[in-house]
């Protein structure tokens, strides 16, 4: 046939024939009946599609098919499709040319007898080809196998008038890794198309323990199928090694190509027959996972490197894969690799290390750290490694994409090549600070601190930032506010983009926002954080605007504004599911926000699963003063409601085991703190002021220099330990005019959450000490505060102190929050929950009962004896608590619940 077209000059001369030839296997393959079944009952619809992975088996089993295809007598034809295809006239072309060879040939030339050429139209061809196989008395097949290198022109101006008028004796199969944007919905809709996917494939185990012909028992067909997901190629090597091999089943078990028997088996009958040429080719390669245009440039500069690739067809699909849409892009088969990096470094040491050198370059380049740290590590040298951290950018990387990289980078170099690399070591100071070890950074930091002071020569611009930012990660981490020179440095990066890179802008405006934070200056936190936030969504870090939306919840909570914190709080999860679904780290922080909203909610049970194992989990992972402060509080505050006192102090005792190991000790006058008002709350008063005495926790401490020195979360805790205290004790002469001046300062620091708790306290000290109406009065801005925000924690967690008050505020005539107070009173008599079981207030159980009979607002109210306002506020916690949206799915679930009969 081929001598006739080349005499008749009816396709061009330069046509590869090889193209329209299926593949050759010099191995022996598995007949894939069940596949080739499918295939001929496919025959009578207009299309089938056979997509999968590379190395999954489908030229192969379509080649296998297409041989049964000549055998029964059916015109086949075959067209192998690359990246070169991408003029539609050579597709067309070769599309005749394809069909031509399957038998066409006299039914083409009668309708274009002039033959074909280069400047022959796409659409004269198509037309030809069309009315050729229209005209054909029997059913035709056109195999196109790797229909994924097609380009969008090829696709439009061939393949979619093929698809849509092709004649129904034509049987199209498309084969490739994927079908792209084919135009196939039509054809589908129709039910004109058979499928075959990767998963279909995949070797099952009966087709394994048949290939394999009884060189493995049926126990150990599981764990060739686990160990080779059914991969086809894979199973044929493993047929071969097998073979070779008295005892499969322990082959089997150290199976991998750098084992002796298969890298020897690999080498002998796979390697050895290359040329020189060729061997040095894969041997220079074959460290590499991907080998792209970049690599083959780089570690190959010169000579022909892809003339020389184009030579390894001997290899076969089983060992050498084009491995994606990338141009020029390879990978060897895992085996074949790992015989070969054993076999060179067995062989030749130091070409094994020079090429791990070279690529260690190449990485450090591109700014691939861990590829480079491990390349330099085969190669011997780690300095490498080290400098490619630190060109990549070290301490910045953090801001830039999170820690998993550096965390890597850091586990993998040896401890020798820090102290000549101090960027690189205050990476390491990082991980520490990020993994919880607090002393370890400090002791890291001195060290390069120290290290720098004793050259006397100083910092470079992006040491001095890597400085700036350890020094300032640490004094967030211990809740003490930053020292006037690293201030005046930070704010010298925010006004001058030229000194770092302009994504860290965005770290230095995060760490003014956490500072004025901590600072209790939260209107600078909130308008800096909203700066942040615009900066890192301009340079499309989502990292560093994540972390701010967690800094402006906590901002919101400490304001009280619950709603608010949990807006940010969603934020943070949904970009935490979408980018950073593995990031402990952020998933820890968030949950212990999360857990302190629905804490301060009520919402016990919530706020409990979130804090499982908190110790641990805080220990092991990233926290600063204010995560680790929210964490430990609300943690030691279920205990105490959960499972008493006892519970609590052990709780806490545990945290401070931690705490004091790393030095936090602002941190540890907190939790003290806490431990106190647990222990006044438990009437346990005089140990409660052995325990405040022997920390030495004062109001003069705390009045010092405006108490400028301690964070505003400390200040807080401490502070309204030692009123509670002083209550407790029945000091309320003392304790009266220390929260006058206490609620003062919180209103011109704009602390409103602050300055209502400092109120709840002096209407409880004002009505112990007899002063009742201004008590009320107080009490009246407090409730309003309360229940406006959602805050009930906030009111409940005083139940002790606060009784007395608020009976005696429900029998005021002039109590303008009597409803409020009505409620309050009814969620103190609620059990805190040892279970997921829910648990509804008296009043709830009121609400449910009167839903139930399908009375409205107005109805329940009057039924009830409270406003309106009451009735909605109690629907909105009982529909939080059922997690319900309306109140028919509130009865539903009630039911459901066995809560309502």
């Amino acid at each position: 046939m081929a001598e006739t077209q080349a005499d008749n000059a009816f396709f061009p001369a330069w046509l590869l024939h090889s193209k329209t030839c299926a593949a050759q296997q010099s191995l022996p393959v598995l007949h894939r009946k069940e596949l080739c079944r499918i295939l001929n009952q496919g025959l009578n619809k207009k299309l089938s599609l056979v997509i999968g992975p590379a190395g999954y088996g489908k030229s192969t089993l379509l080649g296998d098919w297409y041989g049964d295809l000549q055998a029964d007598g059916i015109a086949a034809g075959w067209l192998n499709l690359d990246e070169q295809d991408s003029d539609p006239g050579l597709f067309a072309l070769y599309l005749a040319y394809s069909l031509a060879e399957a038998g066409l040939y006299e039914e083409i030339s009668r309708l274009q007898p002039e033959g074909f050429s280069d400047n022959t139209k796409p659409t004269v061809t198509i037309g030809v080809l069309l009315s050729a196989i229209r005209n054909y008395d029997e059913r035709i097949v056109l195999i196109l196998d790797g229909v994924e290198n097609l380009p969008e022109q090829c696709i439009e101006q061939i393949l979619d008038p093929v698809l849509l008028y092709m004649p129904d004796n034509l049987h199209l199969v498309l084969a490739g890794r994927h079908c792209g944007d084919l135009p196939l919905s039509r054809l589908k809709l129709q039910g004109q198309v058979t499928e075959i996917s990767g998963n279909d494939l995949k070797f099952t185990p009966f087709e394994i323990e048949e290939f394999l012909d009884g060189y493995l028992e049926r126990k150990d067909i599981a764990r060739v199928a686990e160990k080779l997901e059914g991969w086809p190629a894979a199973v044929q090597l493993v047929r071969n090694i097998l073979a070779e091999n008295s005892d499969p089943s322990q082959a089997l078990t150290s199976y991998s190509g750098a084992e002796k028997n298969t890298r020897d088996y690999i080498i002998e009958t796979v390697f050895s027959p290359l040329s020189s040429l060729q061997k040095g080719l894969l041997l220079d390669f074959c460290i590499f996972e991907n080998i792209d245009r970049d690599i083959l440039q780089d570690m190959r500069p010169e000579g022909d490197v892809l003339a020389l690739l184009g030579t390894l067809n001997s290899l076969d699909g089983q060992f050498l894969y084009i491995s994606g849409p990338a141009e020029n892009s390879y990978r060897i088969h895992p085996l074949l690799r790992e015989a070969l990096i054993s076999h060179l470094e067995e062989t030749n040491p130091a070409h094994f290390r020079e090429i791990h050198r070279k690529a260690a370059m190449m990485y450090s380049d591109t700014g691939d750290i861990i590829q480079a740290i491990k390349h330099s590590l085969k190669a011997g040298t780690p300095e490498i490694g080290a400098i490619a951290v630190e060109k990549a950018g070290g301490v910045m990387l953090w801001n830039k994409e999170g820690m998993s990289r550096i965390r890597q980078a850091v586990a993998l170099l040896p401890e020798e090549v820090y102290r000549d690399h101090p960027r690189l070591h205050l990476a390491k100071a990082l991980v520490c600070l990020k993994d919880g070890h607090l002393n370890d950074g400090r002791h890291i930091f001195d060290q390069v601190t120290r290290q720098i002071e004793e050259s006397g020569t100083a910092p470079t611009t992006e040491l001095a930032y890597d400085l700036v930012v350890i020094s300032s990660t640490l004094s967030v981490y211990d809740g003490t506010p930053l020292t006037e020179q690293v201030t005046d440095q930070i704010g010298d990066y925010i006004n001058n983009s030229d000194l770092i890179d302009k994504v860290q802008i965005g770290f230095a405006q995060t760490v003014v926002c956490i500072s004025s934070l901590q600072k209790g200056d939260y209107e600078t936190a909130k308008s800096v954080g909203a700066q942040a936030v615009a900066h890192f969504q301009k340079y499309n870090s989502v990292f560093g605007e994540v972390y701010i939306y967690i800094h402006m919840a906590s901002v919101a909570l400490a304001e009280g504004e619950l709603d608010e914190a949990q807006d940010y709080l969603t934020k943070v999860q949904n970009n935490q599911r979408k980018y950073f679904i593995d990031d402990k780290d952020m998933r820890l922080v968030s949950s212990i926000l999360r857990a302190e909203l629905h804490y301060e909610r009520n919402e016990l049970n919530s706020a409990a699963r979130l804090l499982k194992d908190i110790n641990h989990r805080l220990e092991n992972g990233e926290a600063w003063y204010e995560i680790y402060a929210s964490g430990y509080t609300v943690s030691t505050a279920l205990a105490f409601l959960t499972k008493g006192l006892e519970a609590c102090l052990s709780l806490a005792d545990e945290s401070s085991k931690y705490i004091k190991r790393e030095g936090l000790k602002r941190l540890n006058r907190l939790v003290v703190a806490n431990k106190a008002g647990y222990l006044c709350r438990s009437d346990l008063v005089s140990k409660a002021r052995k325990l405040i005495q022997q920390n030495n926790l004062t109001f003069e401490e705390y009045r010092r220099n405006h108490g400028e020195e301690f964070s505003a979360r400390e200040k807080y805790g401490v502070l309204q330990a030692l009123v509670r205290l002083l209550i407790a004790e029945k000091r309320y002469d003392e304790a009266i005019p220390e929260l006058r001046r206490l609620i003062q300062k919180a209103r011109r620091d704009r602390h409103p959450q602050t300055e209502q708790k400092y109120r709840l306290f002096l209407a409880i000290a004002g009505f112990e000490s007899g002063q009742k109406q201004p008590a009320f009065r107080e009490l009246d801005k407090v409730l309003s505060f309360v229940r406006q925000k959602g805050l009930l924690r906030f009111m409940l967690d005083e139940a002790s102190f606060v009784l007395p008050l608020l009976s005696a505020y429900c029998e005021d005539a002039k109590a303008a929050e009597r409803d409020h107070a009505r409620y309050i009173l009814s969620c103190v008599e609620e059990t805190a929950p040892a279970n997921d079981k829910i648990i509804l207030t008296r009043r709830e159980n009121q609400m449910l009962e009167q839903i139930a009979e399908g009375h409205s607002d107005k109805i329940i109210a009057r039924n009830l004896d409270v406003s309106e306002n009451t009735v909605r506020f109690h629907l909105k916690n009982l529909f939080k608590k059922l997690d319900v949206k309306n109140r028919r799915l509130a009865v539903v679930e009630a039911k459901r619940q066995l809560l309502l009969k």
